[in-house]
Parts: structure tokens; sequence; C-alpha cells
């Protein structure tokens, strides 16, 4: 096999993430060469497989590049197998490796719903056949066979409509699943007393899987179909592109996509049924997840914990990974492993764009691959180390802010050289126009309890700025940040510290720095406010959280502010 070499990567003039690591510390998300798209696999020998369809006269096929060194270099690509020309397109594939060592290979194809029957009887697993737009998308399977030489052509195994696929995994008693959203009759309102949906309003998309327990020679329907509440009758799809991983106490878990602000789970015995959908404590927006499990055992999540931004309900500017040590009862990190390569431009107002659809795989020496992405110039192929997630402190590095700070959709937020030294980079932040807000956002690892270390300048004629803690991303122009912030600490356009309690209100004079630590604890709900060493008072915590992991700056002048303020330093340490 040819592999290629590594080559320095340019998406535009992005770079992520490669900075050197501090002595000790554990290298963060690194941007892998671009190939293309591919549904990557670890064989067993270590090598990463790369599935992808492609035409070549006039045939669509399904070929593989190969990669010895964890994404860096791949293979010329090679056949795997052809795919019928009639009928609609191919899209796809989501590929598994079995315990044989065998590959099975996923597809969606597009076919015409018009006129349609069920066909049940003829032994195709069938869903609502009405169609979106017009036209189905039936869920396709092939494997491999005598040690992945031969292929057993395709086979559809489901017909209805469906969206994205997601996930597939092997239970350890052998059987695979395979979930997916199928498109639903349409419902209204008041269908009968007796039936609690009729109260509400679940979008046209429920949640469910096929399984095989013979290697994927014949497929079963699940009897259950999962909803969950849509947020307008008017768009929502509901409970949609659901996520499956196997845990340690044989349960099968399933994470879905939701328009309702959070993730939501179910939980299988058997892979086949069901519980209803519940909603879990993870902020998401509406977008997709990925979840793999790392060879020592532990978990990691890969989502858009993403908040008030018209598209995809919350947006999907940056994508955050955690780890889990304990089966996903508790998270570490919700650290930004993807940002959107175009966020500092407007997006586009007719297709699908951010960071959302990771896909990860568990590559060599515990690290993990992952692709996510939409849109032209915003794929990312990335290699993470997971101890990188267990990290407890981040100080920010203002020389790299463009990239570690987001401040896109605003002015007046800039990273200038230091007023005294002239060496060092500093964020200056200004409202230099009334209807432009001036903010900017930096992520640091999440936790429970911790502290947050600013050195800052207020300029003369300062009018004004919020320091908010949050456990989620928003947009920088976000203008109802505080109220579903964790903690916020106000400083009056006099320098003064607003806060609710009793007596002389603590000062910040321009002109000089000042030292500013705000130390939290959300099982006590309280956030101490520290100013050059002295207690000030506390701020109150006001909802529940997963933990802090975001520090929001932002002017709160009321028209413009040439003046500002000055940081010259961020540190935050958590627990």
């Amino acid at each position: 096999m040819a592999y290629g070499k590594l080559i320095a990567v340019a998406v535009g003039s992005l770079v992520l993430f490669t900075s050197a690591p501090a002595a000790g510390e554990t290298k963060g998300p690194a941007l892998l060469p671009f190939v293309q798209q591919m549904a990557i696999i670890r064989l067993s020998d270590g090598t990463l497989m790369g599935n992808f369809i492609r035409t070549r006269d006039g045939v669509p096929e399904v070929a593989a590049r190969y990669s010895k060194d964890n994404g860096l270099g791949w293979s010329n690509p090679e056949t795997l197998l052809k795919l019928r020309k009639e009928g609609g397109g191919w899209a796809g594939p989501m590929a598994l490796l079995d315990h044989q060592a065998e590959v099975h290979l996923f597809f969606l194809k597009w076919e015409d719903a018009k006129g349609q029957v069920d066909e049940s009887r003829e032994g195709i697993l069938c869903g609502y056949l009405g169609g979106y737009g017009g036209k189905r998308l039936d869920i396709w399977h092939a494997k491999s066979k005598s040690g992945r030489k031969d292929w057993q052509p395709p086979k559809r195994i489901w017909k209805g409509y469906t969206g994205s696929m997601n996930s597939v995994i092997q239970m350890a008693n052998g059987r695979i699943v395979f979930p997916f959203a199928q498109l639903m009759p349409p419902r209204a309102f008041g269908s009968g007393c007796d039936d609690l949906a009729a109260f509400t309003f679940t979008g046209p998309f429920q949640s469910t899987a096929v399984y095989s327990d013979d290697q994927g020679e014949t497929w079963r329907l699940s009897p259950s179909s999962l909803s969950v509440e849509v947020p307008s009758i008017v768009h929502g799809y509901g409970a949609d592109e659901p996520v499956v991983l196997q845990l340690k106490d044989g349960r099968v878990w399933m994470l879905m996509r939701t328009q309702r602000g959070r993730l939501y789970e179910s939980f299988s015995a058997d892979g086949a049924t069901w519980s209803p959908a519940r909603p879990t404590r993870l902020i998401a927006s509406d977008s997709p997840v990925g979840l793999v499990r790392v060879d020592d055992g532990r978990i990691i999540l890969f989502w858009n914990c993403c908040q008030r931004f018209p598209y995809a309900f919350g947006g999907r500017h940056v994508l955050h990974a955690a780890i889990s040590d304990d089966e996903g009862k508790t998270w570490r990190g919700c650290r930004e492993v993807a940002r959107d390569p175009k966020r500092n431009e407007p997006p586009p107002v007719d297709i699908d764009f951010g960071t959302a659809y990771p896909f990860p795989t568990a590559a060599s020496a515990g690290k993990i691959i992952y692709y996510t992405g939409q849109g032209e110039g915003r794929v990312l192929l990335t290699l993470l180390d997971p101890q990188w997630l267990l990290e407890t402190s981040q100080k920010a590095d203002f020389s790299a802010a463009k990239e570690a700070w987001s401040v896109f959709g605003t002015k007046g937020v800039e990273f200038v050289a230091h007023p005294e030294n002239g060496q060092a980079k500093v964020l200056r932040m200004r409202k230099t126009h009334s209807d432009w807000p001036a903010c900017a956002v930096w992520n640091f690892p999440a936790g429970l309890r911790g502290c947050l270390r600013m050195r800052l300048m207020l300029n003369p004629g300062f009018g004004g700025a919020l320091v908010g803690i949050t456990d989620h991303f928003s947009t920088p122009f976000d203008m109802e940040d505080r109220f579903y912030s964790l903690f916020n600490l106000d400083i009056a356009s006099d320098g003064r510290i607003l806060k609710e309690t009793a007596g002389a209100q603590p000062v910040l004079s321009s002109g000089r720095w000042h030292d500013l630590a705000l130390t939290w604890d959300c099982g006590k709900r309280d956030c101490r406010v520290m100013l050059d060493g002295r207690d000030v008072g506390t701020l109150p915590l006001l909802r529940e959280t997963l933990g802090a992991c975001y520090l929001r700056l932002r002017s709160t002048a009321e028209q413009t502010d040439n003046a500002g303020f000055l940081v010259e330093s961020a540190e935050a340490d958590v627990q």
C-alpha cells in the first residue's frame, strides 16, 4: 500500500489546537490531514479502515483507505463492492467490525415514495411509507465474509424514511443493534383522552432500532418507538438520530437528539425493547452525539453543548467532549474539541453548517479519531488524547486568542499589545458601536468546584461590564446570557462590584491592575468573590448544573464605551 506523507494542513486561515503543550501538559485535539470523509473502524491489528462511497465509470461503489499511523497517512483507495445503479442515490456508509472480524456496512438509499404500499408481508421491515418530500430513505446492509476477502451484495433491511445514520454496535452476546429515527404518520391534537400524546405534539420522527442475531442475515424491528415533545408544531423533528452504546452492566444506552435544549435517553436490556425517552441533564442543541468507549473502559461523549441560537435550536459553533469513568453517571471535561472554521463569517442561509455530526473511533495508543462538521470547508478530521479531558487547569493564551476565544458577531473586542511592556498580548474590550455587542467567550475544563482568576484594568471612562460563569456555549452576541449563567458579577461604570449584600460596595479603581478571583462551589450553591486578596462577598448559584466550564466577559454600556477595560490574564482551576 502507498501511504501518503504527513503534510501541513490549513482550513482557510484557521489553525486549530496546534500550540505546543507546557511541560507535563497533555496535548489537546490535533487536526489530521483531511483526505475525505469516511466511516472509520479499527481492525484487529490496529489498522484504521476508512469506508466511503464513490462513483467510477458511472457505477456507485464502496471503497476503503487504510491507515497504520492513527490517520496521519492513508493508503490509496481500494474497491470493496459495487452498488446498484437502479433507483435513487446512496448515502453513507456506517461501518461495524463484528466479533468475527468481518465488516458490516449500512447505507441509506433514496427512492420514490409515491404510490407505495406496505410490503412487510414480503419480508421487508416497513415503517410509514408516506415519505419526506415525496421520497423514501431506506436502510440497506452489506457484510464481508472469508476474512473480508469477499462481500455479500447489499440488501434492504428497512423501508420507509429515516434521517442520518449515527451509530451501530454489536452487543457482547452477538446481537447487532442499528438505531435510527423513523418518520411517522402526521397526527393532530385531540385524538383521544386516553392517549397522553394527544395533549401535545411530539414531532414526526421517533427513535427505534433494527437488530440481528445471525450476523446480519435477517433483521427484526424493535417494538419500541420513542417520541419526544417538540417546542413548536411548525418545526421540530422529535426524537431523532439516536446513538447507542452497551454499558458494563449489559444494558444498552441510547442518546437522542431533540429540540428541548438537552439530550434524551433510553435504556434496553436486550437492544430490542426500550424504556420511554426521558430527559438527561446534558445540555445540548438540536444535534446528534458521538459515543465511544476507549480501550481502558472509559466512555467519551462528543456533543454540541450550545444554546440560544436560531439554527438547530442552539447552534453548532463548537463541539464539546467529556469523559466518564462511571458509565455516564458523571462527566469531566466539557471542553471544546472542534470549532467552526468559518464561525467568524456570517453563516449560510440555505445549508447546514457548524461542527455537528461527530463520528468517533477508538484508535491505537488510547487515542480517539473523529470526523465532525457540516458544509464546505467545515469538516474536520481530528485526533484526541482522552487524558486531555481530565486536566483541571487552563490558562488563557492571548497570543492565540482568535482561536481560544469566541468573539464573532461583536465589535470592539481586540487582542492588543500590553500597554506597559508592549510584548505580551492583552484582551481589550470596548463597546465601540451602540448597536453591536462587545463580548468574549472562553472555555475551560468543567468543575462543580473551582476558581477563576483574572487580572484586569478599567480604563478611565469605563462603561460597565458583566463577568459571567456558565456551563454551556452561547454566541458572544447572546443578550440573554445573564439569565442562564450560573454566577453573574456586575461591575458598574464607577467600578463598584454590584452584589446583593449590605454595606459598602467594593470598587475597582480605573487606571490600575486588579486581581479578581471567583471561587465557586455548586454543592454549597455560592461563589466567593475576592478583589486584590480581600473577601468582598458571595454570589448565589442561579440554577442546577453539572459544572461550570465557560467564562463570558461582556460590556454592559448602554450606548458606547470607547474606554472599556483590559484583561491581562485569565486562569481556571477546577475540581
